[in-house]
């Protein structure tokens, strides 16, 4: 998830009563909850390949996970030895400092992206498959929750109006949040700031209970995510049972074919259908039930084209390694060039089936029909 999710979360346990356990449990919890992006100082900063095999690597494993809570907790434990007044109990600011972290590791795991809990021993990646990076739900509930349990303010209200406000330009102008969605998601929004602006108008703020429920509902909501995932992904396998009548026959595919069902952007009713195979990838938005189906669901076919000279002349070297250790679902296309050339251009089918975008690698052929690679993108 982005930090924005992970901020709240942290504010959300510590709201919830875990902030009152000690002093700086609030910072061991909120910087907790950040500190496995701590990655992103050394994977962000120099191409997009750096990033694709740097970034939830080792800090967002559970051995990772383990050492910075421990570096969070002597951290924390050292700046509380330069504070006056009571010191920090160690035992509750250890437990915090774990939350915290590991919050974020639950929260990531949940998602299309992945991690890579094992490592350094494996690199192997695990997907929840039920939030994309982005969930304005969590915003709205996890976000409510801390409003309402904080003292008020009217510098404080303006900025959480602010904060509001460009969550709603986020959501409702975004073309990748489907339209039913962003009505739900409005109508959501104007909800709670009718309920924020009624305990507002309290002398004080409400108490740990509205917190203890805002992270019930979210979750209930996570619960929900998972049912509504069983759904699209039954809802696939049905396509390929005899006599089921789909518009695609999976049964018919090779052996080891796959299906996943990829988060939609605040809309768990809908999901990305895939099906993949060594050869093809077959595409289609699938609803958790045949009446939620969109009108125009059909089937998309993409050659993976994974064999072909260019694409294993890319997998030869370390650029296509990173490619592929990244990329869930690659497929390879040969597009051309408004100047007369051609591109190699591969896309991960989770995020970009068309286009150029997030997680599509590209690169020049040459005369000879090779990548031109430069050395240069390759992760250090």
């Amino acid at each position: 998830m982005e930090n924005v999710t992970h901020t709240l979360a942290g504010l959300a346990l510590s709201r919830a009563g875990l902030g009152r356990t000690t002093r700086l449990a609030t910072a061991a919890l909120v910087a907790g909850a950040n500190l496995p992006d701590v990655d992103l100082a050394w994977s962000s900063f120099r191409n997009p390949l750096t990033y694709f095999h740097y970034h939830r690597g080792f800090t967002h494993s559970l051995a990772g996970h383990l050492v910075l809570t421990l570096l969070l907790w002597a951290g924390l434990l050292a700046i509380d030895r330069l504070l006056q007044g009571e010191r920090a109990r160690p035992g509750p600011l250890l437990i915090a400092s774990a939350l915290g972290v590991w919050s974020h590791g639950a929260l990531d795991a949940l998602n299309s992206y992945g991690i890579r809990p094992f490592l350094p021993w494996s690199d192997a990646w695990a997907y929840g498959d039920l939030l994309v990076i982005v969930d304005p739900w969590l915003w709205l509930v996890l976000g409510a929750a801390v409003f309402v349990t904080a003292p008020g303010g009217r510098r404080r209200h303006l900025a959480w109006s602010l904060g509001a406000a460009t969550a709603a330009v986020v959501v409702l102008f975004t073309p990748v949040v489907p339209l039913g969605a962003r009505a739900a998601w409005a109508a959501g929004l104007a909800v709670t700031v009718a309920l924020c602006r009624r305990v507002a108008l309290r002398s004080r703020p409400a108490g740990q209970g509205a917190a203890i429920a805002a992270i019930g509902i979210a979750l209930g909501y996570l619960a929900l995510c998972a049912v509504a995932h069983d759904r699209a992904l039954s809802r696939l396998r049905g396509f390929a049972g005899p006599g089921s009548g789909g518009d695609v026959d999976l049964s018919a595919g090779p052996p080891g074919t796959k299906l996943a069902a990829v988060p939609r952007p605040a809309d768990p009713l809908h999901w990305e259908g895939l099906v993949i195979d060594d050869r093809t990838i077959r595409h289609r938005v699938v609803g958790i039930a045949p009446g939620l189906d969109p009108e125009d669901a059909a089937w998309t076919l993409f050659e993976r084209r994974l064999d072909d000279s260019a694409a294993v002349a890319l997998w030869a070297g370390c650029a296509g390694r990173a490619v592929l250790e990244f990329f869930r679902f690659p497929f390879v296309a040969i597009e051309p060039r408004e100047d007369g050339g051609r591109d190699l251009v591969v896309r991960d089918a989770r995020y970009a089936r068309q286009g150029r975008g997030f997680a599509v690698f590209t690169t020049a052929l040459q005369a000879d029909g090779l990548p031109a690679v430069d050395p240069d993108v390759c992760p250090p």
